[in-house]
């Protein structure tokens, strides 16, 4: 891993209206440039009051605060409150001079201009203290992170117009094979529609690449250099001819082009032939034609280069998780990735491997939001176990 993505450095920033920032990555850090809230302002609908007027207050010997104007969201009172008074206020209104609480409305009555209290309200009781929430210079979010809807309410908040990110990542995704062929095209014996282009470039898009899609391109050296040609794309992806066959052909189109090859034969089941290259400083991920193979490779060494790029976290992290049922299937020579499905459950990862992990197996592929790593030489994890799994993040 380290060795495909030593070096990398992250693609240059961009300002983008924040109505179109949702997906893309932080550059920066953002700070708070001011107070929120920037004054005191009650958590309730209900009375603005003085605490010290209702320490008496009780069922049977209610407390009576003359009612003296209102404080609506928006529309703040400008009266200073004074001893024995009340002021109705709404969830939101700024909290008048002199008061230092509010009380629910649903616990007090109305009766001649008096609003009654019938219990002591402590000092400070729903009222959300000018700064609460944020303050002038404190990080609101990290650079590195991807914008989510969330984050970008919270930006509107502080009337953030614009906001720093990564310009998105340019891929070209190369899928190789004679035997492949577009959608719509006849199938014929011995043939196979490309899925691995719209499947990788779908997860490619959902990263906020743009993804330029090539081929399917023979299994000839001159056609795949060809289709791999140029620079003006961040990252290159192969899919197909990275194994030791008389038709793959990208260990030799990497010669060609002159690309150096960071790593070749991956330690891991599926996905062993999976190939990383540098070509004129671009990383080239160089998958297996095999669709969970390409998946597999993809999904840890092709998110964690489009990290890089991005200088964000990786979308696929490490997590412990709770074995909900029992696999059992034959001891493998290498760490085995085992299509799962994770849900945290209270706190905890549960996880469920799917019956059905052969390497040209598809259909559950679109059940799998994660893997359960099976280690080296073991046949069996007992429901219960606590295993290692592989969580790709949305």
């Amino acid at each position: 891993m380290d060795r495909f993505t030593a070096g990398l450095e992250p693609v240059a920033s961009e300002e983008v209206a924040l109505s179109e920032a949702l997906g893309r990555v932080l550059a920066e850090p953002v700070l708070a440039g001011r107070l929120v809230p920037d004054t005191p302002r009650s958590a309730v609908d209900g009375w603005a009051v003085r605490a010290g007027d209702t320490e008496s207050a009780a069922p049977d010997r209610p407390v009576r605060l003359r009612i003296v104007g209102s404080a609506l969201a928006g529309h703040p009172s400008g009266d200073v409150l004074a001893p024995g008074e009340a002021v109705r206020i709404t969830t939101g209104g700024v909290v008048p001079e002199g008061a230092d609480a509010s009380e629910f409305q649903e616990v007090c009555r109305v009766e001649d201009g008096f609003v009654l209290l019938s219990r002591p309200v402590r000092l400070g009781a729903n009222v959300r203290q000018a700064g609460e929430d944020m303050a002038p210079g404190q990080e609101l979010v990290s650079g590195g992170l991807r914008l989510r809807p969330e984050s970008l309410g919270l930006l509107a908040t502080l009337a953030q117009q614009s906001v720093r990110v990564r310009r998105r990542l340019r891929v070209r995704f190369v899928s190789t094979g004679d035997e492949i062929y577009r959608l719509g095209e006849p199938l014929p014996p011995g043939g196979t529609y490309d899925s691995n282009s719209l499947q990788i470039g779908a997860h490619l898009s959902a990263l906020g690449a743009i993804v330029e899609l090539r081929g399917p391109v023979e299994d000839s050296a001159e056609a795949i250099a060809d289709a791999c040609r140029g620079d003006d794309y961040d990252m290159l992806i192969t899919s197909g001819g990275v194994s030791v066959g008389p038709a793959d052909r990208i260990g030799e189109v990497g010669r060609m082009l002159g690309a150096s090859v960071s790593f070749h034969w991956a330690r891991m089941r599926p996905g062993a032939p999976t190939m990383g290259l540098r070509l004129h400083g671009h990383p080239w991920l160089g998958l297996s034609g095999n669709p969970l193979s390409a998946q597999v490779g993809f999904d840890l060494f092709g998110r964690a280069a489009i990290a890089r790029l991005l200088g964000a976290r990786p979308s696929i992290q490490r997590a412990e998780a709770h074995l909900m049922e029992e696999f059992r299937g034959k001891a493998p020579d290498a760490p085995r990735l085992l299509r799962a499905s994770l849900a945290l459950v209270g706190g905890a990862i549960e996880a469920r491997v799917h019956a059905y992990q052969s390497s040209g197996g598809v259909r559950a592929m679109a059940q799998t939001n994660g893997y359960v790593v099976q280690p080296e030489g073991v046949s069996v994890l007992p429901a219960g176990r606590q295993v290692t799994a592989l969580v790709l993040l949305p």
